[in-house]
């Protein structure tokens, strides 16, 4: 089924004042010349409005039967963020009336870039027939919605037109982005070290074996390992191992000024593929993440661990929308928030991720702050600077211009990391170049710690 947006009456084109014209041109000619209308200026006339009644039937005939059209679009490949998709139309007449000229213009949403084929077509439809065409656009992360499918029926010569929208079943698309993969510089110093990406262990109350050592008075009588004694005649104790599970927030202020800059290059962008790949190394290791996105609508992909959270977690990611919107929630409200839906006695670590801070959010995450550290929470800021995002789209000497451009702006950055400093709250400046290693640095720091 396809439903109808816009309608709009049959109308002429200016091709009919033309021939009205040439028509009106001829009779006066001939009254100037014979004094009357001949009949060859009759037959002529007679055939140019008889002409304009047939097409204008025509057309109104064939405006009837859009709605009666079976269209369909499909989009044939996985909507990843920066790969390409090609996206099929289908269109099938399935009245007994010919179409004899029709325009099909599929409208994609507008961030997105046609890469190669057409999304316009004009072609002739006969009763029954089926036509396809195929076009491929490069889509851009988050939601967007195809705006319809452009109509116009015409008749040969262009006289009359009618012109519809109508939408397809699948008109909304969720775009996924493309995981942030970690620099081979770091996934060699961890490698080296022998360290790995693997699942962190500690000792402790734990369910798999670690070690046994010799019997300290005072120790809990209920791990000796007996069967040593009885071979050595000593006392022993078992020791075992849990894993080392971190706990782990990631909240996205996806503001208006997170999407400005060029497209690809946002900090917006930067933040999802960021929390996507990291979720990927966290659930992979067995911590607990949770992901929140502060936009006109607060966007939740729970809390928890394992490959079907982590597919939660993308999918909650590909919700974000482009435009401009202003946020429902105070940034102090979601991150309590937040923090009240956590399991009790979960110390978790929590990263909000921004590109813009104006003096009353300062004060927001400054309380938000000191309410996280009552429920044993640490609060980190990672804050995207705009302008080096901007900067990395320019070379040569438009960047060293750029550079000196935005001295001031970059020394207000460090200026308000320090106010952060002096009320306890730990801030991350990062640009896209280092964005990976040091969020990723933080949270290795943090695991060692409680190891």
């Amino acid at each position: 089924m396809i439903n109808e947006e816009r309608v709009q009456d049959v109308i002429a084109t200016p091709n009919i004042f033309i021939i009205i014209l040439i028509v009106g041109l001829l009779d006066g000619i001939d009254i100037v010349l014979n004094k009357t209308i001949t009949i060859f200026t009759l037959i002529i006339t007679s055939i140019g409005f008889s002409l304009i009644l047939a097409t204008r039937i025509m057309v109104d005939l064939s405006s009837r039967q859009i709605y009666r059209l079976r269209i369909k679009r499909k989009i044939l490949d996985p909507a990843i963020e920066n790969n390409p998709i090609r996206v099929k139309i289908i269109i099938e007449n399935k009245s007994i009336i010919p179409l004899p000229k029709i325009t099909l213009n599929d409208i994609y949403p507008g961030l997105f870039k046609k890469i190669l084929g057409h999304n316009k077509i004009t072609t002739f439809i006969l009763p029954g027939e089926k036509i396809e065409f195929t076009y491929i656009i490069r889509p851009v992360l988050g939601t967007h919605e195809f705006k319809g499918i452009e109509i116009i029926v015409s008749d040969p010569l262009n006289l009359f037109n009618y012109k519809t929208i109508v939408n397809p079943e699948q008109k909304i698309i969720m775009v996924k982005p493309r995981p942030m993969t970690m620099p081979k510089k770091l996934s060699l110093i961890y490698t080296q070290r022998g360290l790995g990406i693997g699942k962190a262990r500690i000792k402790g109350i734990g369910q798999e074996f670690y070690d046994l050592r010799e019997y300290v008075p005072g120790d809990d009588y209920r791990f000796i390992d007996w069967k040593s004694y009885a071979r050595l005649r000593k006392l022993y104790i078992k020791e075992f191992e849990r894993e080392a599970n971190l706990s782990i927030i990631f909240i996205i202020n996806a503001t208006t000024e997170s999407m400005r800059g060029l497209l690809g290059e946002t900090p917006l962008e930067y933040m999802t593929r960021l929390v996507a790949g990291l979720s990927n190394i966290l659930i992979k290791r067995g911590d607990w993440v949770g992901v929140v996105i502060r936009s006109d609508k607060t966007l939740r992909s729970g809390y928890g661990r394992g490959i079907t959270h982590y597919y939660k977690i993308i999918n909650t990611l590909s919700m974000i929308k482009w435009g401009k919107h202003k946020p429902i929630q105070t940034l102090e409200d979601t991150i309590l928030r937040e923090a009240i839906l956590l399991p009790r006695r979960t110390k978790t670590l929590f990263f909000l991720l921004t590109s813009s801070l104006n003096p009353s959010e300062v004060d927001e995450i400054v309380r938000a702050y000191h309410k996280l550290l009552s429920y044993n929470h640490i609060l980190y800021i990672v804050y995207l600077v705009p302008e080096l995002f901007e900067k990395k789209a320019l070379k040569g000497i438009d960047a060293g211009i750029y550079s000196a451009f935005i001295y001031e702006k970059l020394t207000s950055t460090i200026d308000i990391s320090r106010l952060f400093l002096k009320k306890g709250i730990r801030t991350v400046s990062v640009g896209p170049d280092d964005i990976y290693t040091s969020v990723y640095g933080v949270i290795e720091k943090y695991r060692a710690v409680i190891t």
